[in-house]
């Protein structure tokens, strides 16, 4: 089960001249879509001045991925769609990528402005630092103090990342995990216990 994935680390900008019209590159991490929307109108109201806002971003991985690319009235496929391309061409997600621009008064022509925006966006995410992410899992489970000697060795093993422990009659623990190793976990922690450890929610996340 795949669960990493590329994204930038952290917001990126970068400028360019062509025939006249400025364009200004910027990139960023975002983590889902209002999140990525949001960004945008700050950089609208940033760059309220300017002729275009075309972007493109992708959230998600696999089958769960989605995205959406707007030219701003720009001519249909000049804009964001070769933005698109860049972060695609990249394998980059939970990235966005807006190219602002600021128009010179020479026309470009539906290929020049396709090359501009294609550019701009490509040497913008280049400025960038690229990591590799992964998708987590957040499991609970409960068990009885004398198991803690059976769960926690298991937790080192998996490099799980322990987020909340409530100790009472029994330990209720919440852990991150990676996606790709849940269910490989939760079976050596119930072949191991015999049982006795039980899982009681979980949840994917970023």
């Amino acid at each position: 089960m795949k669960d990493a994935y590329l994204t930038i680390k952290q917001p990126v900008s970068h400028s360019l001249k062509v025939k006249d019209s400025r364009f200004i590159g910027l990139a960023a991490p975002v983590q889902d879509r209002d999140d990525a929307e949001s960004w945008i109108g700050n950089i609208q109201k940033k760059y309220y001045d300017a002729t275009h806002h075309c972007y493109a971003y992708r959230i998600g991985s696999g089958d769960q991925s989605e995205f959406r690319y707007n030219d701003d009235g720009e001519p249909s496929g000049t804009a964001g769609k070769p933005i698109l391309d860049v972060l695609d061409g990249r394998k980059l997600t939970n990235c966005i990528c807006l190219v602002t621009r600021y128009f010179g008064g020479t026309k470009l022509g539906t290929g020049g402005l396709a090359r501009a925006y294609g550019r701009c966006a490509g040497e913008t995410v280049n400025h960038g630092r690229i990591i590799q992410q992964y998708v987590f899992v957040s499991l609970s489970l409960v068990f009885d103090y004398d198991f803690t000697g059976t769960v926690m060795p298991l937790l080192a093993k998996y490099q799980c990342q322990i987020v909340n422990t409530q100790y009472g009659v029994q330990t209720i623990m919440t852990l991150r995990i990676r996606r790709s190793q849940s269910v490989e976990f939760q079976r050596d922690v119930i072949n191991k216990s015999h049982g006795k450890v039980q899982f009681i929610t979980q949840e994917e996340e970023e």
